[in-house]
């Protein structure tokens, strides 16, 4: 899940670097295809593990208070998954995260 309005990097631009990485596979190189911001360096991770690379799209999944069409248009565009907006309801959210379970 991905809320949009986030401090110092906002959602859409999270979701930019995050498919920034699955293209290019680095996140140094990810950072330097349009994100500026700072990011541990790719051959190092927080638990001392190697990351692998994963051949799947990490589905993103935006949650934001903004309900308007246009915000989901600018989230999709952004590169995100599906849109939820608030107040999230457990129903709706059920419904949204099944098409990714399966």
């Amino acid at each position: 899940m991905q809320d949009v309005c986030m401090p110092v990097m906002d959602g859409l631009q999270a979701t930019r670097l995050i498919r920034s990485f699955e293209e290019i596979g680095n996140w140094d190189a990810a950072v330097n295809a349009g994100i500026e911001q700072h990011m541990p360096p790719s051959d190092s991770s927080p638990n001392g593990q190697e990351f692998q690379l994963s051949t799947k799209r990490i589905p993103i999944i935006v949650m934001t208070a903004n309900a308007l069409a246009e915000s989901a248009d600018e989230c999709f565009a952004n590169g995100m998954d599906s849109f939820v907006s608030k107040p999230i309801n457990f129903p709706k959210l059920k419904q949204c995260l099944e098409q990714y379970l399966y």
